[in-house]
């Protein structure tokens, strides 16, 4: 075949597919397809479809909800998943406030309770009934809060005593089912009964080690009959090269005993889309830099090459997309935006950080209710020895509110504070009028603290500049949903991705190519052999080795810049 039959015939394929799925009376329907092959494009032709409706849009990562919401034309209620929870909880209950340190709290409590370190959040995900688990819902209805897991187990177990509870769909769409715990799996299993259901997943792209999910779930709804199949085979978003390079890593990967019991899948780039990139684009960059410092002045470097087209192609009006993104490990990300800050306007990283709760998460329950047990518990935690705590929280199991139990000095001082917060928040005094009376009472660190939480102006929205290059910098977890013109995934070697050469897990080939994945036009794997130099305190360091995930990749796909020291990238 010719290209141009190529394309032709890929055309009359792809519709196929997407007609298949649209058209299909199935009730319960399921696709498992590769990245960036049209998922959302088809949930907005299935929706089209029912022609009006009640419609369900679900899906597991934020950032996917304005996509699929636009991709939708507003046809349907798009929702992460605990939004949607909430949401129904919050109708039932009346409001309820989602506190994403919930865990936390009700684990101290059961320490000081002499219950011991327990994991909460796993107990939920893998739907571990038990004493503790009534526990902690009993220390979440104290504080008046539910967190992200137990929301939906909340949910979950009021609906499948009361199903009348879940209003009725006429078309529920599920995205990222690779990436459900037992217990959403669970909740999905009562939804499906409330209207016809379409799943989405893709097993290659299971990239969450950390919060009880697994690809399995995926893998048993496409083996069992209940389900009705079909595909989605071409990648519209990535250069031919990356689909390549993507397919033979699969292989080799499951040549050497990984990824075992995938869900076998066409992935197939979509030359109507992407033929001039892949003509543009033709070979994946490896690079290996002297340090890990050094990969900062690489990337700025090819910045600066990237073309005006590519650039103008990344602003275009209604497909935004940035224009490099950078994926990798926590520490990479800083040291690289340390460097690139101060070259480029354009540039956003929101570093991952603790979920410990601090003064300022006080104040927001306080200001509005001074009575909060949830305010009175943190500012506990900041301001009152162990043995105070734990004779607190004992006091409290028989439900007194905390501001009936706390000392009297501690509750006077800090109410003194609220009101203060309260006329700064209001805009009656200043808050220079109130430092010193604050420094006094709470001290310097956590007065600032409160500074910044009460005087915050409303964000204001910079115009872009679509001369120049917008860039994000985030992990191989964050890069899901996402996509970017010119991609480079950093600190690939031995002990960082993966983590041994060895003894390469699962979780690490599917963040690699989820990585690899986000490209729209040329991606860049680079390594280092140092973090700072071949030296320390201790003598000579040995240097990385290159990661086997690269030498996956055949070479006949790969353009190797070999070594490059500081000097070569002036």
């Amino acid at each position: 075949m010719n290209p141009e039959e190529i394309k032709a015939r890929q055309r009359e394929e792809r519709e196929r597919c997407i007609r298949a799925i649209v058209e299909s009376t199935a009730k319960k329907k399921l696709i498992v397809a590769g990245a960036g092959t049209g998922k959302t494009f088809t949930f907005g032709r299935v929706i089209d479809h029912r022609k009006g409706g009640k419609h369900l849009a679900v899906t597991f990562i934020r950032k996917l909800v304005a996509d699929m919401d636009v991709a939708l034309k507003g046809n349907a209620e798009v929702k992460t998943f605990h939004a949607f929870c909430k949401k129904v909880l919050h109708q039932k209950h009346g409001a309820l406030e989602l506190v994403h340190f919930l865990p936390e709290i009700v684990q101290k409590d059961a320490v000081l309770l002499g219950l011991g370190e327990i994991d909460f959040p796993t107990k939920f995900r893998i739907l571990e009934d038990d004493s503790l688990i009534k526990f902690y819902l009993e220390r979440a209805d104290y504080y008046g809060a539910v967190g992200f897991d137990d929301s939906v187990y909340r949910l979950l177990k009021e609906i499948q005593k009361a199903p009348e509870i879940l209003p009725n769909f006429d078309q529920i769409v599920v995205d990222e089912f690779q990436d459900f715990n037992p217990l959403e799996v669970a909740f999905i299993n009562e939804l499906s009964k409330k209207g016809d259901i379409l799943i989405v997943g893709d097993d290659d792209q299971a990239v969450y080690d950390d919060r009880s999910a697994s690809p399995a779930h995926l893998r048993k709804l496409y083996v069992s009959s209940e389900f009705k199949r079909f595909d989605l085979p071409f990648c519209g978003r990535c250069p031919e090269v990356v689909v390549d390079a993507t397919n033979s890593l699969i292989q080799a990967a499951i040549h050497e005993g990984h990824l075992r019991g995938r869900i076998a899948k066409r992935y197939e780039c979509f030359l109507d889309d992407k033929e001039v990139d892949s003509r543009k684009y033709p070979k994946i960059v490896t690079a290996n830099c002297t340090t890990g410092k050094n990969i900062a002045k690489y990337i700025h470097r090819e910045i600066g090459c990237i073309d005006k087209d590519d650039l103008r192609e990344s602003h275009s009006e209604g497909s935004e997309y940035p224009t490099v993104l950078i994926v990798g490990k926590g520490h990479y990300l800083r040291e690289i935006e340390k460097q690139l800050r101060p070259l480029h306007k354009q540039i956003a990283y929101t570093p991952s950080s603790s979920i410990a709760c601090g003064i300022c998460d006080a104040y927001s329950n306080l200001i509005p209710n001074d009575k909060s047990n949830l305010g009175w518990r943190i500012l506990m935690e900041l301001f009152l020895d162990e043995g105070v705590r734990q004779r607190m929280i004992k006091a409290s199991l028989d439900g007194k509110m905390l501001i009936d139990l706390l000392p009297e000095g501690f509750i006077e001082r800090h109410l003194r504070l609220i009101e203060l917060a309260r006329a700064v928040r209001s805009k009656e005094v200043p808050f220079a009028d109130v430092t010193d009376e604050m420094n006094q009472s709470i001290g310097e660190e956590f007065t600032q603290q409160v500074s910044s939480f009460l005087e915050k102006s409303d964000v204001v929205v910079s115009e872009i500049d679509k001369e120049l290059p917008t860039i994000c910098l985030t992990t191989f977890k964050g890069c899901k949903g996402l996509s970017a013109g010119h991609v480079f995934i950093v600190g690939v070697h031995n002990e960082c991705m993966p983590k041994d050469n060895g003894h390469i897990n699962d979780v690490e080939i599917s963040q690699f190519i989820v990585a690899l994945t986000r490209t729209r036009k040329r991606c860049h794997i680079l390594s280092n052999d140092w973090w700072a130099g071949p030296r320390n305190k201790k003598g000579w360091i040995p240097a990385f080795e290159r990661s086997e995930l690269i030498n996956w990749i055949p070479k006949a796909l790969i353009e190797d810049r070999g070594k490059l020291r500081a000097a070569d990238l002036k």
